[in-house]
């Protein structure tokens, strides 16, 4: 990586904790490739500091954008002052660009990373059944990613009920052919299985839910990006899946995620 200056550009990606975030490692040797003077640094925001911290963070001038991680999302929409469509529809977004105004561009791109890493496990999403275990931020977008590449159904299971329900109705709206539902957290009859909750990011932690046996799921995705191996992966694993974890799907966005910042995508 080209040494730091003050004419250095800065990206930023913001959450609580932020320890486990993978993009400084999936996006700055691409920055370095493509021969950009700008670097993504972590920057760790309390969730009860939010509003405050960004609006420091927003009025720094050589701060061209930020990703944004738990538990921000949703809260990050209220900061934009243009949502683009994908976003809009989610109701969240995971990219905030400056643009030469100064105004501020809400986009999501947890979809495009999913149907990246899938892609990379030879699994089409296209006339699959997904069961889909959180309805958050990320689990809004990749259900209504997989919904617009041609899933047949998804089932959806949230902790909270009413969340859940409404992705369903999102993925509907999103492809009225896929059939989006609240679900059982049972990966019998599924080919697809996805954890898009923070459940194994921490020591100790189990399964998100109790899945049941996996043989006969062609592919299973955690988007926890740390650890590399979650229960979820070891047991898939275990169970003869095919199996990518979250920094497989911060890779898959990396290059759009670069592009919509304005930066030439160079490889890592």
């Amino acid at each position: 990586m080209p040494g730091i200056t003050g004419r250095t550009r800065l990206l930023g990606i913001v959450g609580d904790p932020i320890a486990q975030v993978g993009s400084p490692q999936a996006c700055n040797p691409r920055i370095a490739a493509a021969g950009a003077d700008a670097v993504l640094l972590p920057f760790h925001v309390p969730e009860a500091e939010f509003e405050v911290a960004m609006a420091g963070l927003m009025r720094l001038g050589n701060l061209d954008g930020l990703l944004v991680t738990i538990p921000f999302k949703q809260r990050v929409l209220d900061l934009a002052d243009t949502v683009r469509p994908v976003a809009a529809l989610v109701g969240a977004a995971n990219a905030l660009r400056r643009e030469a105004d100064g105004r501020w561009t809400a986009d999501m791109f947890d979809g495009v990373g999913l149907l990246r890493a899938l892609a990379g496990l030879g699994v089409s999403p296209e006339g699959a059944s997904v069961l889909l275990l959180g309805a958050g931020g990320a689990g809004r977008a990749i259900g209504v990613s997989l919904a617009r590449a041609g899933a047949a159904r998804i089932g959806i299971h949230d902790l909270d009920r009413a969340r859940g329900e409404a992705l369903a109705a999102r993925v509907r709206e999103a492809a009225p052919g896929c059939a989006g539902a609240a679900a059982e957290p049972v990966a019998r009859g599924y080919d697809i299985v996805i954890n898009a909750t923070p459940v194994g990011m921490r020591p100790g932690d189990g399964l998100a839910a109790p899945l049941g046996p996996l043989a006969g799921v062609a592919a299973v995705i955690d988007i926890v990006p740390k650890p590399p191996m979650t229960p979820l992966l070891a047991a898939a694993a275990e169970a003869g899946c095919r199996i990518a974890g979250g920094q497989v799907m911060i890779e898959g966005q990396a290059e759009a995620v670069l592009e919509f910042f304005g930066l030439p995508p160079g490889r890592g």
